[in-house]
């Protein structure tokens, strides 16, 4: 029988303000942690930068607490998280300031990877054992992909759960449309999206040759246009020869409605 393991190579770096956001939306009472998560990644898809997030502030922060179902002390402390997020600054590992937009982006990856990790795996009965930032390994060896003869190196999912013959991994995006539609272009960047996709669909089909698996392509924005992202992931993977997705594409709002 084939054994499912990971080799994570480096850890990326977590910061304070996404800690404690995580902390705090993980220990919310379970009937209100879900419609909490989404109203917060709704909040997200919509406050992408600092200047927006002065406006919300100003103009529709009291109509996002109404949306919230849990005390007004909660909503503070969560306002406070948010600020926080949005607002701390940091300093890469060369001492230089990272514009604060960027940060935002960086911090909204990490919660919604926290998030996966700390909610999922779906089929929990199945699971054994979970990783983050994973290089799929089969009987101790890395997995190999290759699309038309050429190798798909130097990836990983983001979260992986596995157990005896069953395998569920995430590779998290704040926005799911937004990433494939960088992938439009003739760029290096659209290159390696499109490198993505494909190796999500080359993986998902090599480790079903050996498991039960699941691979999911997950957008922390809810409200994106799913059939547009399936339909063009599609055709990109046709390149390799792939009739179909053996990967899904789903929301955040999918994810929530599916774990236990």
């Amino acid at each position: 029988m084939a054994l499912f393991s990971c080799y994570v190579d480096v850890e990326r770096f977590l910061g304070e303000s996404v800690k404690e956001l995580v902390h705090f939306l993980i220990c919310l009472r379970k009937k209100e942690r879900i419609s909490v998560i989404l109203q917060i990644a709704k909040f997200f898809q919509y406050v992408d930068h600092l200047k927006q997030f002065y406006k919300f502030k100003s103009e529709k922060k009291e109509e996002f607490f109404s949306s919230l179902p849990i005390s007004r002390t909660e909503k503070e402390i969560l306002w406070k998280l948010l600020e926080n997020f949005y607002l701390k600054h940091s300093e890469n590992s060369s001492g230089k300031p990272i514009p604060q937009d960027d940060l935002i982006a960086l911090r909204k990856g990490r919660l919604f990877e926290e998030l996966v990790f700390h909610l999922g795996p779906i089929k929990k009965e199945k699971v054994d054992l979970l990783s983050m930032h994973c290089q799929p390994m089969v009987n101790r060896e890395r997995v190999k992909i290759y699309c038309r003869g050429k190798e798909l190196s130097g990836k990983n999912i983001d979260v992986a759960f596995w157990g005896r013959n069953y395998v569920e991994g995430y590779e998290c995006k704040g926005n799911v449309e937004f990433f494939i539609k960088l992938g439009l272009s003739g760029s290096e960047k659209a290159k390696k999206v499109r490198e993505k996709i494909l190796y999500l669909n080359q993986l998902a089909y090599t480790l079903k040759r050996h498991f039960e698996t699941k691979i999911y392509l997950a957008s922390f924005a809810p409200e994106i246009d799913l059939e547009w992202c399936r339909k063009t992931a599609l055709e990109w993977v046709r390149e390799c020869g792939a009739p179909k997705l053996d990967f899904e594409i789903i929301t955040i709002a999918d994810f929530l409605k599916t774990i236990k």
